[in-house]
Order: C-alpha cells, then structure tokens, then sequence
C-alpha cells in the first residue's frame, strides 16, 4: 500500500492515523530510522512513516504500521475549512472511461478543493470512489497531453464558478 499527503488510514491496531503531512528533515526529527526506512510522512502525535505506511518509531511488526485507506468518510484535501464567500458544488465531467464525478469547495481566490470524487464508468452499474492519490495518478490525454482527474476536476469547477 502506498500513502499520500492528507490520506487518512487505520493502523494495524485499528487506530485512525491522519491526516498524513510532509516529512519536513530537521524539524520532524532524523529523516531515517535504525532499519534505514526513509521518513516520507508524519501524523501529527504519532510520528513519521515512510511512503509504504511502515512507521518509522516501531519494528517490522508494530500496531501503528498503516493497512487500509480509513473507511469514514473523509475530505481528499483534508479538512475543508469553510468561509461565508466559498461555493460547493457537485461537478461531472464526461471522461474517455466513463463520467468523472466530484464534490469540490472553491474558495474566492479560486483556489478548489476537492472533498469527494468518483467515476462511474462506462456501461457498468455503481460508482468507483476515488483517493487523493488517484486523482493525482489517474487522468486523460486530451488534445495532445496528459491531464489528471485532480486537474479535470479544477478546471470544471472553476469554469461553473466563473459562468
């Protein structure tokens, strides 16, 4: 398993661990720990992880070792913070693969951030929920070059709030 920045996981002891922020050397503390795991990550009050969940302050086996996406509901972003000027708005976007569907805030600076995302594809029945990391992974060519779900996501809705 892979984590990403803002994700929100359950540890091997059945703990909610996150959000997940950047490692930041020298300020978190050593960036590598006495098995030489490189620190990618760090939740506030427990420590860091490298980039597979594997905490850094524990052994090979430890109940803070992270196994699974958090199954609450959460913000891709993180929590969303809301000010009386931000609009919410449900986005959908017809994709290659299917529709591209996504619940964003966008803040009067233009600045979107997404809470939720799905896609639900082509010819199949339900919908697939989809993480902050694969928004970021997963996208289109589109006239000529490569755009992720995140950037498709913030061009959609920047255009509602500007029509």
């Amino acid at each position: 398993m892979l984590v990403s920045t803002g994700g929100i996981y359950r540890s091997q002891g059945g703990k909610k661990v996150g959000p997940l922020r950047p490692f930041r050397e020298g300020e978190d503390g050593p960036a590598r720990d006495i098995l030489g795991r490189l620190a990618w990550f760090v939740a506030e009050g427990i420590g860091a992880f490298d980039k597979f969940g594997q905490w850094l302050s524990g052994g090979l086996e430890s109940p803070n070792h992270l196994v699974a996406e958090w199954e609450g509901a959460t913000a891709i972003d993180g929590h969303i913070e809301h000010a009386a000027s931000d609009r919410d708005l449900t986005i959908g976007v017809t994709v290659p693969l299917g529709t591209l569907l996504a619940e964003v805030r966008v803040a009067e600076s233009d600045e979107v951030r997404v809470d939720k995302a799905w896609l639900e594809p082509a010819g199949f029945g339900g919908a697939m929920p989809l993480s902050g990391h694969t928004i970021e992974t997963l996208g289109v060519f589109h006239a000529g070059r490569w755009r992720n779900f995140r950037a498709i996501i913030t061009a959609a809705a920047l255009a509602e709030v500007r029509a």
